[in-house]
């Protein structure tokens, strides 16, 4: 039988084992899921830079009506972590609020597949894709990375006239 001393430290043992190895795993996937990223932006010879953030890039590209457009791609954390891609088309303070931009916003919203015109946490005004990494490969990684990016472009062209300055 165990003494209460020795049975502490059996129960401090098994706590500190489950905590390590526990860890393992989720320091893991978080580095694979990094690493798979980076691989996607790679693959499609992207020139991206990286943030203070190991799990954010950006990409730079000229646009028709934008001029830069910087296009944003954060990696959510967990087993099916969440690819976000994004662009910030303008900023709170040159957005109108009137019932006239907003219904140009919804009737843009409905012209594109898959993107999502939003307003941020922010109040900016932005374009994003959010999909699973699991099943993104670096062909799909393409197609969400062009369509944030061009509807971005092309949706600033529409309400470009609306805007403040």
């Amino acid at each position: 039988m165990l003494r209460s001393g020795s049975l502490r430290l059996v129960i401090f043992l098994a706590l500190c084992t489950s905590l390590f190895f526990g860890g393992l795993p989720a320091h893991s996937q978080t580095t694979t899921n990094i690493n798979k990223v980076v691989s996607l932006l790679q693959t499609d010879q992207y020139d991206f830079k990286t943030t203070r953030s190991p799990s954010v890039w950006t990409v730079d590209f000229k646009g028709e009506h934008m001029g830069a457009i910087k296009v944003i791609v954060a990696l959510g954390e967990g087993d099916d972590a969440l690819l976000v891609i994004f662009v910030t088309a303008v900023e709170k303070r040159r957005l109108p609020v009137t019932t006239d931009f907003m219904r140009t916003l919804l009737e843009q919203t409905h012209n594109y597949d898959r993107v999502k015109i939003e307003y941020d946490h922010d109040g900016d005004l932005s374009v994003r894709i959010d999909s699973s990494l699991r099943v993104t490969d670096a062909k799909e990684f393409r197609v969400i990375v062009d369509q944030v990016k061009n509807a971005s472009d092309e949706l600033y062209g529409t309400i470009a006239p609306q805007l403040l300055n």
